[in-house]
């Protein structure tokens, strides 16, 4: 595996149990960016070494390499991802709680948005719910109103008041 190779596997990676463990706040957010800085630049680290020293060459080392740098990325996701109840999810799967289908759900539903590409256009109808304004009507009443003096604009607050 190449440095590309590996960075998208730390992102599957990510992903995967960002998906598998939704209940997670804004911290969570955090943790994920600063967990793909850090093993970016591990991966980064040993993509220099693996070409300085021509490891790349050599397939069962690369395939164990890239086979430790993914057990040490799901470990440091599973034994540190903030959750809400404040158990990490290695401790969930210590005592059997294993994801079930709804978090699974939960937590696809956590990077999709919901915006209809297709049938949506911007001057469509619908978009403009409780939106009917009369634009002459509107026009008549505002210069009605700047029309009035002082006095009557007091006097008709007051009606208004009582």
């Amino acid at each position: 595996m190449n440095g590309w190779q590996r960075f998208a596997l730390l992102i599957l990676c990510c992903f995967t149990v960002m998906v598998l463990y939704p209940d997670f706040d804004a911290s969570g957010w955090t943790f994920i960016g600063i967990a793909c800085a850090m093993w970016t630049g591990i991966i980064m680290v040993l993509s220099v070494i693996s070409n300085l020293f021509g490891l790349y060459r050599m397939e069962t080392f690369n395939k164990l390499i890239s086979f430790i740098l993914l057990c040490g990325i799901m470990y440091s996701l599973l034994w540190y991802f903030p959750q809400e109840d404040k158990v990490t999810p290695i401790n969930k799967i210590k005592y059997g709680e294993i994801p079930t289908k709804a978090d699974i759900e939960k937590g696809i539903k956590r990077f999709t948005f919901n915006f209809d590409f297709v049938r949506r256009n911007a001057r469509r109808k619908e978009n403009f719910i409780n939106q009917d304004i009369d634009g002459k009507k509107i026009k008549k009443e505002i210069k009605k109103k700047a029309g009035e003096t002082a006095e009557e604009l007091a006097e008709t607050l007051d009606i208004e008041v009582e």
